[in-house]
């Protein structure tokens, strides 16, 4: 199966079907009988409605260390809806990787509510559930996909460190930058869904947003039940091993001391130029060495209209080991639009003439020194 970093049907109805639980064998991995379930513990606050939850253990001979990462299957359902075989199927999988799984009731309805009083209850009862609270993951599939992507989306999920969307899509305008996504698109599923996964997970990436798109070519709609082949449960162990490592104290620690630059970088490619600058400043300041770093804010001062100021940023980055090219033509961009067509022709001659394509000399920026002789000998160098 191929990786790349780039109204929907439900699944749940038809996977709690008796029916389909009869004609049809899930595809999972197998299990370990060792995994350990406790049915139907509450998780509602007093006073308040009640939900339960059913809670999938990993095997006591596997060590638990700072606790069990955790999955959440984010699944409209109340209480006999959990235990239908495709959940449970789900959670004992994960539990036999060495995940705590947890099978919420969540009400047609109601489910970003019953949801936060799921987040709550994780939060105040980790060391109950034996569970790590900095590596919750929340998977939801096909039509609870619509549904759940805005929620765990919303800034105030924090709890949420990853999320695996199955065959489904949601009105997601702003993407958490700290929150990886495995997005798993089921190639023989409906055209309008497919579609509409592409365009969610290319809008994600436009904001640098850390989502990962697994293509199954030839999965279809529910595939865990509908595909029962070694492919199907190929994507299965992807799915999981993704998410165990997702939540890795390293990976976390990683990508969140990364998150600056990277939501940096996320406003200045979803065109937000004078945001970046102002954070790609605060950057450069506290690591005032970093090449790639002043690079990047130069390149972000010239899309916010500071000419000047890039200009002057890219002077600092002479001999600093960037590509020739790389500084070279944002530095004659910056300059010229600086009115310092003197500076913008020596970065042009900075760069071999091997590496400076023809049709630069034609670019809308450099059309007020086009005429200038030392101009017209930048590209009239011969290759090297």
């Amino acid at each position: 199966m191929k990786i790349l970093t780039i109204t929907a049907l439900v699944v749940a109805s038809v996977a709690t079907s008796p029916l389909c639980a009869q004609q049809m064998r899930l595809a999972f991995p197998s299990f370990d009988p060792g995994v350990r379930v406790a049915m139907n513990e509450e998780f509602s606050a007093p006073g308040e409605p009640r939900l339960q939850m059913d809670v999938y253990r990993p095997p006591a001979s596997m060590p638990a260390g700072r606790g069990y990462p955790v999955l959440v299957f984010f699944n409209r359902a109340t209480g006999a809806d959990r235990s239908g075989q495709f959940y449970a199927g789900w959670a004992r999988m994960a539990a036999s990787r060495g995940m705590v799984a947890i099978l919420p009731d969540l009400r047609d309805g109601k489910q970003g509510e019953d949801f936060r009083a799921l987040m709550a209850y994780l939060d105040e009862h980790a060391t109950h559930l034996g569970m790590d609270h900095d590596a919750i993951a929340v998977y939801a599939a096909s039509g609870n996909a619509y549904t759940a992507l805005p929620i765990l989306e919303s800034p105030e999920a924090k709890l949420v460190k990853a999320a695996v969307i199955y065959y489904g899509a949601g009105d997601v305008k702003e993407f958490r930058l700290d929150l990886p996504m495995l997005m798993v698109r089921a190639g023989l599923d409906r055209p309008g869904l497919n579609v509409a996964m592409t365009e969610l997970a290319s809008r994600g990436v436009s904001q640098n947003a850390p989502i990962t798109l697994l293509n199954y070519p030839t999965g279809h709609h529910a595939f865990e039940m509908m595909d029962d082949n070694d492919a199907t449960r190929d994507v299965i162990e992807q799915t999981l091993t993704w998410v165990k490592r997702a939540m890795e104290p390293a990976t976390l620690l990683a990508a969140q001391s990364a998150l600056p630059e990277a939501e940096a970088a996320g406003l200045a490619l979803s065109g937000n130029f004078t945001k970046a600058a102002s954070l790609y400043a605060t950057l450069v300041a506290a690591a005032p060495a970093d090449s790639r770093m002043r690079l990047a804010w130069g390149e972000t001062l010239i899309g916010a209209g500071e000419f000047a100021r890039a200009c002057t940023e890219f002077e600092k980055l002479r001999g600093k080991g960037l590509g020739p090219r790389d500084v070279g033509l944002p530095g004659a961009r910056a300059c010229v639009q600086a009115g310092d067509p003197a500076a913008a022709v020596k970065w042009l001659e900075s760069i071999p003439a091997r590496f400076l394509p023809a049709q630069v000399a034609n670019e809308p920026a450099f059309a007020p020194i086009r005429d200038r002789p030392d101009f017209k000998a930048v590209f009239a160098r011969p290759a090297s």
